[in-house]
């Protein structure tokens, strides 16, 4: 893991945006962004992202008295993809390739992320839709996912944020419609974090239906390995396939030892560079042991 110097002027600045227009006392937003900024400036290089990120919600907590609320942007990007769920599975189910193009709408739909962007509206759903037009998913990872997905008996599926957790389910949807001997499990957070899927949204969104969900035992956008419940450390070292969301995952898993299958979208410029990807693009890559 390691803190970009783009990540910390990047949370910084979201934060202030959703902050500053919902606090009701001018006094404490001034004292939460003087300590954010010092947070941000002090974070060691050792640390990454979805770390810092929770010691923003921690000092909102101890100012204002509950974490940076995102309940309502949460709960209308989740409707929102709900209801043309049906839509896009029978679309998906449809195409050449419903593996490959189910990947296509999940990476795209990392792009629902308050952390990065603090102004979505629901008008991102067609940034999304576009994103997923474009995509083009690497033949050689797609071809080792469906060796893997053919012989698996269990799929552990790490989810990111709310709205793309529709997608997600989607993909899951299209995994056990094609390989009907797995089964999957779904690992959303331990607690409210940003706009990040809780067991909450998982059930909002009918999720369960589909996996069997697992909550991370941490309330930190991305899976920290040494907070993880026992429960969900387990799935990763027992599951036959790994796929996870989202670049606060990416950031705290790879190069952990897990083989997994990872996708997101490359928001940040130090990670298109990393993966000599344009910025905006979507990513589908794997790390092997």
């Amino acid at each position: 893991m390691t803190l970009d110097e783009e990540c910390r002027g990047c949370l910084f600045n979201s934060q202030m945006k959703k902050v500053e227009r919902s606090a009701p006392d001018p006094e404490k937003f001034e004292q939460f962004k003087k300590e954010v900024r010092a947070l941000c400036a002090s974070a060691p290089h050792s640390s990454c992202a979805p770390l810092l990120m929770r010691g923003i919600n921690e000092i909102h907590r101890r100012i204002f008295g509950s974490g940076i609320d995102y309940s309502a942007e949460k709960r209308m990007f989740n409707a929102a993809v709900l209801s043309m769920e049906e839509e896009l599975f029978s679309h998906i189910m449809s195409s050449a390739d419903p593996v490959e193009e189910a990947i296509k709408y999940a990476a795209a739909a990392n792009y629902i992320d308050f952390a990065k962007l603090a102004d979505l509206d629901e008008g991102a759903i067609e940034n999304v839709k576009s994103a997923a037009a474009r995509s083009v998913v690497d033949g050689n990872t797609l071809a080792l996912l469906k060796e893997r997905l053919a012989s698996a008996k269990t799929l552990l599926y790490v989810h990111d944020n709310c709205g793309e957790v529709v997608f997600d389910k989607i993909f899951i949807r299209v995994i056990e419609r094609l390989y009907p001997q797995i089964s999957v499990t779904s690992l959303v957070r331990g607690g409210e974090i940003i706009n990040d899927a809780t067991m909450v949204d998982a059930e909002m969104t009918g999720l369960s239906k589909y996996s069997q969900v697992v909550q991370s035992g941490e309330a930190i956008p991305g899976t920290y390995l040494k907070e993880l419940s026992q429960q969900a450390l387990a799935l990763f070292e027992q599951s036959d396939v790994i796929i996870s969301k989202g670049l606060g995952n990416r950031e705290t898993l790879y190069g952990e030892g897990f083989s997994i299958f990872y996708i997101f979208m490359c928001k940040c410029v130090h990670i298109s560079e990393r993966f000599n990807l344009p910025q905006w693009s979507t990513a589908f890559v794997y790390e092997g042991k």
